[in-house]
């Protein structure tokens, strides 16, 4: 229903519910974006940033009537997460950007892969997130989500 004399109420209250939202997950899982769980094929897809159990985040369209406040997907924006899990292995924060002539596609976090070895010579460290202890991005081959998608471009949703 179209009522734009309350308006701004409706606008007020959608706003509070979603800071509601955002801080109750916040506050429970110590995150201010999304994590990387949904586990496929025993990996976890890079994609996952694209949707996760099946979703693909940037095909989701508001109603006819409120789709001027819809986002266009931006192809060429790139931006990485700050959240991700603590647990031994745990991915790396999500991330997105442009599909490149060397990177056409997108791997998946190799939770197995052991890079805190300072014994090793040259010593190897974790890098990817603090408080790392293993783990890392595996852009060797094409790893697709439950959706099927294998890039992250246009995926800068969460």
């Amino acid at each position: 229903q179209n009522d734009e004399k309350n308006g701004h109420v409706y606008g007020l209250v959608n706003i509070a519910a979603f800071l509601a939202q955002s801080m109750k997950e916040t506050i429970q899982y110590d995150a201010c974006d999304e994590n990387s769980w949904d586990l496929v094929g025993g990996k976890y897809p890079l994609s996952n940033a694209c949707g996760q159990l099946g979703q693909s985040y940037q095909d989701y369209r508001c109603p006819p009537e409120e789709a001027h406040m819809e986002c266009p997907v931006d192809p060429n924006m790139s931006i990485t997460g700050v959240t991700h899990a603590k647990w031994y292995g745990a991915p790396g924060p999500l991330f997105c950007g442009p599909k490149t002539d060397e990177q056409p596609f997108s791997g998946f976090w190799d939770y197995n892969y052991e890079c805190n070895k300072g014994w090793a010579n040259p010593p190897e460290s974790c890098d990817v997130y603090e408080g790392q202890k293993a783990g890392r991005y595996d852009h060797s081959r094409p790893y697709a989500n439950t959706a099927g998608r294998t890039d992250v471009e246009g995926c800068c949703w969460w």
